[in-house]
């Protein structure tokens, strides 16, 4: 455990969480080290090198280390996957503190410099690596957007302690002194290390030594790490000019004994530099303007810096501030936003593709690059000049890759998030001879899933004909059900005696399937079919007739006295033998039977039961003068969606008739709730614009909701009935989202207030109703600016986002709140209210950020959220808080509570006694 003062630091900077601040101190502390260690020596390391080779041996020196770094990074990655992360990190620190004393102890002769140049090189490449590599399974993606920033820092506090050590020491003893002290810094950070814990999960054992090269499969496999492997070459090629730049000008203007000194203090100053940006502004410049966006900001100002090298020449001032440039963001900014673009990846993609972006597509790309140098310093042209102009390119190079990642980068989010894939449709061939045997044996099976099978086959075949009449004889209903409806062909009469049998089957399914079979076939006889108008079942009744009338070819139906005394009969079975009749009509569809449904609906409205069955009726006859009738039933559950599906069929009548209801106030509320989600069955641009701008006026929250709901079914179907399609208004959508984390937190706000108050004053019944109702609401706000969020952005699969956000593991509520900060970059109200949604943090704190966001002050104590409640515009709120103060004996806000009673009359109705005695209030809070 930490001391309570060093969590307060860990928690006002670097926005530590409880159970974070141990590992974010031990990783800080542990980069601190190392980095430190390294500085000094690089220190060292630049000062012998100068002092006893020429500066093109620079070159010779970035290639062997380019190769060797391969090698030995690879090896590192093994003995990560052989020992775990943590081992092998200990075992790196303890190897670079016996190399760098081995090397103390040797006189510094130029094959000793040289080596040392490497051995510094290799260290760096290793130990950075396998450091990230360890931290990265420490935390998710959410914790290292939120802490790689501060732990980057500590690197930057150990370079900047490291270099000022290193010039204060070079004062009183030799560069060579610098490598002892690195040394005891190396064992520290192995004893610190040692006492750490290990890593999420231990990783497989140990592949081939060179598993970098081997990692090339994963670019394969992942075309996001390929273009990350772009931009780490393209940044590696760059920065390595300027460092061959900023020394060769060093060396050319600097006398060889001040080289140590020189390159002490410029390192301290640097990475003062960038102390004060990772302290200050990494964390701002990410969570402002996000990773890829980030990414810009080093290749601008070294295209910018090389740009003026190639101008003014061999100025040391000009290259110093170039490569100053480097070092200060190269290790703040810079590094933290290249190591949070592969933190999303899987943890096996990742083990593979860090290894192959720092060695191969690092020290590869480093070799090649320093072959170029040697190759031109060699011809006599490696002049600043033209190195400057070298920088100005590559960085041009570097500015566009980093442009072109941002989208795969959030495209890697998106594929994180989702659900699922579909698989193609299985095909069919033609039916060979086999086929056709083993279908008519499947045929004869007693198990009706087989033969229902067997049965679709042939159909979709156009084989129909095969299907054998004795099929009549199987004992499902299903079968039968199935079978008639295929085998009735007009040409084949054979299985006419066999469906006649079935006129006394037991299901009405079935003998209304035969009535319909029957009277697809010319060689059926009314007398068959009048045997069905004596059957028990209204449905076989009025199919019959149906049947038997259709054939007579009346103009007006309503003239058979078969349905006439159908549609005068009174008493229940007259009533379901209508219903029976408007089903068969819904079912067949004929204009010629519309003055029958017209005379049922004039004589006996829409009986219970029956509104469903006239609708599709109407539906199928189709006439618009029934409109103010199926408009008039929305508000009945009974046959609701067949009266839109009618309302629909009538076409640009039904819609107009539906958006007059919807305009007009004096619409029974009942039926208004369902206008919405009618209007978005038209699948027209009308409705999404009509429903959209219907957000901005209506106050009914109900209302408002189905209106929410009628747009997203717009928006998951996408386009117009005639395939165009449709056009959504992101930034009125964006508001909406915006006005429900407003709502969302305005709730929560008074929700949290209420429950401050002491536990023995707040236990009756009312309030916790009250904070019931509050609670359900607040979770209705948030769903809602979910959903809003899915009308913003079509395309995404928000509706998942949200799914992990409430019921995900910790690292997909991670992958979640990084794929909603990219997705709201420009919305950034939007943005940080969703952010502290997915944060994990208590609700108090959850209020006082977002407070702190909306510039809004929630309420301090119990009775002044009791009192904003009392005036609130929900009318059932307002009414719960009202008895909830008498409940609770607040008699300093009776005043607000008869105030409101007297304003607002029915808020005393909604507490009266219901009929089982108990309040209005708590009921309606139930």
């Amino acid at each position: 455990m930490l001391p309570p003062q060093v969590e307060g630091f860990f928690k006002r900077v670097m926005d530590v969480r409880p159970g974070e601040g141990r590992l974010v101190a031990l990783a800080t502390g542990l980069l601190a080290l190392l980095i430190g260690a390294h500085t000094m020596l690089e220190t060292a390391r630049d000062a012998l090198f100068l002092a006893k080779l020429p500066p093109n041996r620079l070159t010779l020196v970035y290639v062997a280390l380019a190769v060797l770094s391969l090698v030995v990074g690879s090896a590192s990655s093994a003995l990560a996957r052989r020992f775990g992360r943590k081992a092998a990190l200990v075992l790196s620190l303890l190897a670079s503190a016996y190399a760098t004393s081995v090397l103390y102890l040797r006189p510094a002769t130029p094959v000793m410099v040289f080596g040392f140049y490497l051995l510094s090189g290799v260290i760096g490449t290793v130990l950075v690596l396998q450091f990230w590599m360890y931290t990265s399974q420490l935390f998710t993606v959410a914790q290292g957007k939120r802490l790689f920033g501060p732990i980057a820092s500590g690197g930057v506090v150990g370079a900047t302690i490291g270099a000022s050590l290193a010039a204060g020491l070079l004062r009183a003893v030799p560069v060579k002194a610098l490598l002892l002290v690195a040394s005891v810094v190396f064992l520290a950070a192995a004893g610190v290390l040692a006492n750490g814990p290990s890593e999420e999960a231990r990783p497989a054992a140990a592949g081939s030594a060179l598993e970098g090269l081997r990692g090339f499969g994963v670019m394969r496999k992942e075309p996001y790490v390929a273009r990350t492997a772009v931009l780490t070459a393209l940044g590696t090629a760059t920065v390595l000019v300027v460092d061959y730049l900023f020394k060769s000008v060093a060396a050319a203007s600097m006398p060889k004994g001040e080289l140590g000194s020189f390159f002490a203090v410029f390192y301290a100053a640097q990475n003062g530099i960038s102390l004060v940006v990772q302290l200050f502004l990494t964390s701002r410049i990410v969570a402002r303007f996000g990773v890829p966006s980030a990414l810009l900001i080093l290749p601008f100002l070294l295209a910018a810096g090389g740009g003026a090298a190639f101008v003014v020449g061999g100025s040391l001032f000009v290259v110093a501030l170039s490569k100053g440039a480097d070092g200060s963001l190269r290790n703040s900014l810079h590094r933290v936003t290249s190591e949070l673009l592969l933190l999303p990846l899987s943890s096996d993609v990742r083990e593979r593709a860090k290894p192959l972006l720092d060695t191969v597509f690092g020290r590869g790309i480093q070799a090649l690059t320093a072959g170029v140098i040697f190759f031109v310093a060699g011809m006599g042209y490696a002049t600043p000049r033209l190195l400057g102009a070298s920088v100005g390119v590559l960085s041009v190079l570097w500015v566009v890759a980093a442009i072109a990642i941002r989208r795969p980068y959030v495209d890697l989010f998106r594929r994180a998030l989702s659900l699922g894939t579909i698989a193609p449709d299985p095909t069919q061939g033609d039916l060979d001879i086999e086929s056709v045997e083993a279908l008519l044996e499947s045929l004869s099976s007693l198990d009706e899933e087989r033969v229902l099978a067997a049965i679709e086959i042939l159909e979709y075949s156009k084989r129909t004909r095969l299907l054998p009449a004795l099929v009549l004889r199987h004992e499902s209903p299903r079968v039968l059900e199935r079978a008639l409806g295929v085998v009735a062909d007009k040409t084949r009469t054979d299985w006419i005696p066999l469906a006649e049998r079935l006129l006394e089957h037991p299901d009405v399914g079935v003998r209304v399937a035969v009535v319909r079979a029957l009277a697809g076939s010319e060689a059926t006889t009314d007398a068959a079919l009048r045997k069905c108008l004596e059957d028990e079942s209204e449905i076989v009744r009025a199919e019959a007739i149906f049947v038997l009338v259709k054939r007579r070819e009346l103009d007006d139906p309503l003239a058979d006295p078969l349905v006439a005394s159908v549609v005068d009969g009174e008493g229940e079975s007259a009533a379901r033998a209508r219903t029976g009749l408007l089903t068969v009509i819904a079912d067949h569809g004929d204009a010629r039977w519309l003055h029958v449904v017209e005379a049922i609906v004039a004589k006996h409205e829409l009986a219970p039961g029956s509104a469903g069955v006239a609708a599709l009726a109407i539906r199928k006859v189709g006439d618009t003068r029934f409109l103010p009738l199926l408009v008039s039933r929305l508000g009945l559950r009974d046959g609701r969606g067949a009266l839109r599906e009618a309302i629909v069929a009538l076409g640009d009548a039904g819609y107009e008739a539906v958006v007059r209801a919807m305009d007009d106030p004096a619409t029974d509320p009942r039926i208004r709730l369902h206008l919405p989600r009618t209007i978005s069955r038209f699948a027209s641009q009308n409705a999404v614009d009509y429903l959209t701008a219907r957000l901005a006026i209506e106050e009914s929250g109900p209302v408002r909701y189905k209106i929410l709901r009628g747009l997203g079914r717009l928006s998951a179907d996408g386009v117009t009935a005639n395939g165009e399609r449709l056009r959504f208004d992101r930034a009125a959508f964006e508001r909406e989202v915006e006005r429900n984390l407003r709502e969302h937190y305005r709730l929560m706000a008074l929700s949290v207030a209420i429950r401050s108050a002491d536990a023995s004053n707040r236990g009756t019944g009312v309030s916790e109703v009250l904070l019931g109702l509050l609670d359900d609401k607040t979770r209705q706000s948030l769903e809602r600016a979910f959903r809003f969020l899915g009308l913003a952005h079509r395309n995404e699969d928000i509706r998942g986002v949200y799914a992990a956000l409430l019921h995900g593991d910790r690292r997909s509520r991670a992958n979640a709140l990084e794929f909603l900060d990219a997705l709201t970059a420009r919305v950034p109200t939007v943005r940080a209210l969703l952010k502290i949604v997915a944060d994990d943090l208590p609700t108090a704190e959850q209020v006082k950020r977002a407070a702190e966001i909306l510039g809004a002050v929630p309420p301090p104590t119990r009775e002044l959220a009791l009192g904003r409640l009392i005036a609130d515009d929900d009318e059932l709120l307002a009414a719960l808080s009202a008895y909830a103060v008498l409940d609770l004996g607040l008699f300093e806000l009776r005043g607000d509570v008869l105030r409101a009673l007297e304003k607002r009359p029915s808020l005393f109705a909604l507490g009266q006694p219901n009929r089982n005695g108990e309040k209005g209030t708590a009921d309606a809070g139930r």
